[in-house]
C-alpha cells in the first residue's frame, strides 16, 4: 500500500526542527517537500535557508538550482526576483543573472531589478557589461543606497578604486554606519594596500561568535601576564595568512596565546610551534580576539612585511632545488563552498599547456576535482588526511602553481616558491598590478589581463617558471 505524501505534516516537522535549531533535519524535511513541488520557489527558499543555517553552502546552492532548473517560466516576477537574489547570495551568479533578466524584461523601468541584474553580471565576472546596466538603473534614481553600493562594487571590480570610493561616500551619506557598505569600503581600501583605516572598516565583516568561556574581547589592552585565545574564522587560507600575527601577542607579554583552529589544521599549527586546540575546545582565558582582527587590534597598519616568514613548518627539510626535472604541485580549483569560486577557478582546457612542459613533474594537490586528460603527466599522491600531510608534501616539491585557495597561503607561509594565478580583479589581499606581495616574499602573482581571460596568464606563468628554475 502506497501512503500518500503529506506535505503539510512534513512542512510542520521541518519548521519544528528549524525552531529547535536542528538545521540539517529541517533541510531534509523541506527537501522532501521540494521533491514533490520542485517549481515552488518558496519551498526552495526554505530548503536553502535551512542548509545555510547548517553551514552547508554547497547544499544550499544546489537546493536553489534544483528549482531553477525545474522551470521558473510560470512563476511571478516577485518570486523569480527572490530566487535570483538567493542564487546570487549562494554563489550562482549566472543563474541569478538569468532570473533578473526575466524580471527586467517585464519591468524595464524598475531600478531595483536593473541594479540586481548589474550586480549579478558583475559577480559573474563581467564588470564591463555590468556598468552600462548600472547606469540605466542610476538614471531612474540616484538616491537608493543599495544601488550606490552596487555601483561601488562594479567600479571596484573594474579596478577603479577612486570611483568605487566615490560611490561608497554617496551610499554612506544616505545610509550611515551600514555594515555591508563599510565592509565594501574595507575591501576597496585593502585592495589598494593595507592601511589602518582599511583594517578598521574590516571589522564590519561579521565577527565570529564569541567563545563560551567567558573571556573578554581584546581591543589592545595590556597583556603582560595575561592569557588570550585567538579564534579561527572564515576559510583555512585566511587562518594560514593571519596566524603570523600571533607572535605579536607574545611580544606584547602574553603569558599564554592559544589558537583555536579547524581540526584538520591542528597538527600543522602544533608542528609550527603554536599552542593550538580544536575548534570548540577552547580553554578559559582572560581575553579572546578573532584571527582576522589581529592587524586592526594590534595596530599593524601597513607593516605586514614585518611578520616573520616562514612561520608555517612541516617538520621536515625542504627538498633541494636540484638540477634537471622539477617537481611542482598544481591546484586549479578552489573550495566549491566559496561564493566567487567560478571566478578564481582556472580554465581546465588550458592545463595541457602546462602539463606538456618539459623537465617538470606535475603533482596534483587538487582536492575534490579530477582531471582525466593527460593524467599520465599529472601525478596523484596518496590521500592527504590533514594540512600537516599537505605541508609535508609541499616540502618535497620545488614549488607550487595554484589558484587563490588555501594551498597558496600554506605554501606562501612556508616560504615555498609559489605561483598564484589570479582573476582580473583579485581578492582584496593581492592588491592590483604587482607581481609580488608583501604577504609572501616567495610568491609570484600571475594576473588575468581581462575578466575571465585565463589564457592571458599562460605566457607570464611560463616566463616566471623559467626565471625561477632555469
Amino acid at each position: 500500500m502506497i501512503v500518500p505524501f503529506d506535505v503539510e505534516s512534513t512542512l510542520a516537522a521541518g519548521l519544528s526542527a528549524l525552531e529547535g535549531e536542528r538545521f540539517t533535519e529541517a533541510a531534509d524535511a523541506f527537501a522532501r517537500v521540494q521533491q514533490e513541488m520542485p517549481q515552488e520557489i518558496a519551498v526552495a527558499l526554505m530548503v536553502a535557508n535551512a542548509w545555510h543555517l547548517s553551514g552547508d553552502a554547497v547544499a544550499e546552492r544546489e537546493a536553489l538550482l534544483h528549482t531553477y532548473r525545474a522551470s521558473i517560466d510560470d512563476a511571478d516576477d516577485a518570486s523569480v526576483y527572490q530566487l535570483g537574489a538567493a542564487l546570487l547570495d549562494a554563489g550562482a551568479p549566472t543563474e541569478a543573472r538569468r532570473c533578473f533578466e526575466r524580471v527586467v524584461r517585464h519591468r524595464p523601468k524598475d531600478p531595483a531589478a536593473l541594479g540586481a541584474l548589474a550586480g549579478a553580471t558583475r559577480a559573474e565576472g563581467d564588470p564591463h557589461k555590468a556598468w552600462p546596466i548600472m547606469q540605466r538603473a542610476m538614471a531612474l534614481t540616484s538616491k537608493q543606497p543599495a544601488l550606490l553600493l552596487t555601483a561601488a562594487q562594479i567600479r571596484h571590480a573594474l579596478g577603479d578604486l577612486t570611483r568605487a570610493r566615490y560611490w561608497l561616500d554617496r551610499a554612506e551619506a544616505i545610509r550611515p554606519e551600514h555594515s555591508p557598505t563599510r565592509l565594501q569600503r574595507a575591501l576597496t581600501s585593502l585592495l589598494g594596500g593595507p592601511t589602518a583605516a582599511g583594517w578598521a572598516d574590516f571589522e564590519h565583516r561579521g565577527l565570529p561568535t564569541p567563545p563560551s568561556t567567558g573571556a573578554s574581547p581584546w581591543h589592545g589592552e595590556p597583556l603582560t601576564g595575561q592569557t588570550i585565545l585567538v579564534t579561527s574564522e572564515q576559510g583555512q587560507g585566511d587562518n594560514f595568512q593571519f596566524i603570523r600575527f600571533v607572535s605579536n601577542l607574545v611580544a606584547r607579554g602574553a603569558k599564554r596565546v592559544v589558537v583555536e583552529c579547524h581540526p584538520g589544521a591542528l597538527s600543522l599549527f602544533i608542528a609550527s610551534g603554536f599552542d593550538a586546540v580544536p575548534k570548540g575546545q577552547a580553554p578559559v582565558t582572560d581575553w579572546y580576539v578573532p584571527m582576522l582582527s589581529l592587524p586592526y587590534r594590534l595596530d599593524i597598519g601597513a607593516d605586514i612585511a614585518g611578520a616573520r616568514v616562514p612561520y608555517l613548518h612541516a617538520g621536515v627539510r625542504l627538498a633541494p632545488n636540484s638540477a634537471g626535472q622539477r617537481r611542482l604541485g598544481l591546484v586549479w580549483q578552489g573550495n566549491p563552498a566559496f561564493l566567487a569560486t567560478t571566478l578564481r577557478d582556472f580554465d581546465q582546457t588550458l592545463l595541457p599547456q602546462l602539463l606538456s612542459l618539459p623537465e617538470i613533474e606535475w603533482v596534483s594537490l587538487q582536492y575534490g576535482a579530477t582531471y582525466t586528460a593527460d593524467h599520465h603527466r599529472l601525478k596523484k599522491p596518496e590521500m592527504l588526511s590533514n594540512w600537516l600531510d599537505t605541508a609535508r608534501m609541499l616540502a618535497s616539491l620545488d614549488g607550487v602553481v595554484t589558484v587563490d585557495t588555501g594551498i597558496a597561503h600554506l605554501a606562501g607561509g612556508m616560504g615555498i616558491p609559489t605561483f598564484i594565478l589570479l582573476p582580473f580583479t583579485p581578492d582584496w589581499r593581492w592588491s592590483l598590478g604587482t607581481e609580488t606581495t608583501l604577504w609572501y616574499p616567495s610568491a609570484r602573482l600571475i594576473r588575468q589581463r581581462a575578466p575571465r581571460d585565463w589564457a592571458s596568464t599562460i605566457a607570464p606563468l611560463l616566463a616566471a617558471l623559467h626565471s625561477a628554475f632555469a
